[in-house]
């Protein structure tokens, strides 16, 4: 069996080396005049604190359609060692409906129960197009969010929640539903009104039902991010006040300020060659020990 490192959680070292992400995007980007822009908490965390916010580990880019398909595409050839972007198409044990750019010579599970392990990311997702119109946007919203609970399904551990019917029922969902083809009907709900008319709205289908005008990203603006400068939307308050409103630049209460805690990570190793199941195992036979101590 693998030796695994113990799971020590430092924070800001994990900000500090994930900046990393964000600079070979960036070159990669520029390279090659694609546009990206710095979305969600990086962007918040870029206006409010010119950097991380403090209690957060979250990178996420976002990209036009087009700018998304076109690097998911040359991201093998185009991006240096150790960094690569998996991707439904890529790596069919990934769950994700978006892409993300990992650095492979670091380690890190999310969570075990969905299977995957790979190293420190950024998320990377397209904006795609959806109706003026409130109503067609809500029912292809719907629609979408249908295919991302059966993807959750057919890539959860059957038995998170423990043996019984529900896990049968799971078992049998994941042998009949083919992941693949799951995935590449999500993809078309979610390019369906692309090039169409009266589609001036963007969204990218992870912040609920929020939808962005495409003129709040515009031409990039530069925004500083732990000391370096990266891409911002044009008018970055037209995005932040529509998915954490009016006074994001007010911080949450301390009760309020959530962190990820992911179920592993290592800094200081690749992924290669680590068994999830294996590690998976490792780490809860450490957390059954705890639990039979505490009880002593």
């Amino acid at each position: 069996m693998t030796s695994y490192q113990p799971y020590n959680y430092d924070l800001r070292e994990f900000q500090l080396r994930s900046v990393c992400l964000l600079d070979a995007i960036d070159k990669v980007c520029k390279e090659h005049d694609i546009t990206y822009y710095v979305i969600a908490g990086t962007l918040l965390g870029a206006v409010r604190h010119k950097g991380f916010i403090p209690w957060d580990d979250d990178l996420d880019i976002a990209l036009m359609r087009r700018d998304y398909d076109l690097l998911i595409e040359h991201a093998s050839e185009w991006l240096p060692e150790p960094f690569s972007i998996v991707a439904y198409n890529n790596d069919p044990d990934y769950p994700k409906y978006f892409a993300k750019l990992e650095d492979k010579s670091t380690t890190l599970v999310e969570r075990f129960y969905l299977g995957y392990v790979g190293g420190i990311y950024m998320d990377i997702f397209p904006l795609d197009s959806v109706p003026d119109n409130k109503l067609l946007r809500a029912w292809h919203y719907y629609r979408f969010n249908l295919k991302r609970r059966m993807l959750y399904l057919v890539y959860r551990d059957p038995y998170k929640h423990g043996k019984g019917l529900g896990s049968l029922m799971l078992r049998l969902i994941q042998k009949l539903v083919s992941k693949e083809k799951l995935h590449r009907r999500a993809q078309r709900v979610l390019t369906e009104f692309e090039g169409k008319n009266n589609c001036n709205y963007v969204m990218t289908h992870d912040d609920g039902f929020k939808a962005y005008h495409k003129s709040v990203f515009g031409k990039p603006v530069s925004c500083e991010f732990e000391g370096h400068t990266f891409c911002a939307p044009e008018h970055p308050e037209g995005f932040l006040s529509v998915l954490y409103g009016d006074d994001y630049m007010t911080p949450p209460p301390e009760g309020k300020r959530n962190s990820h805690f992911h179920d592993y990570c290592d800094l200081k190793n690749g992924y290669e060659g680590v068994d999830i199941n294996e590690l998976k195992a490792h780490y809860e036979g450490i957390d059954s020990l705890k639990r039979k101590e505490e009880r002593l």
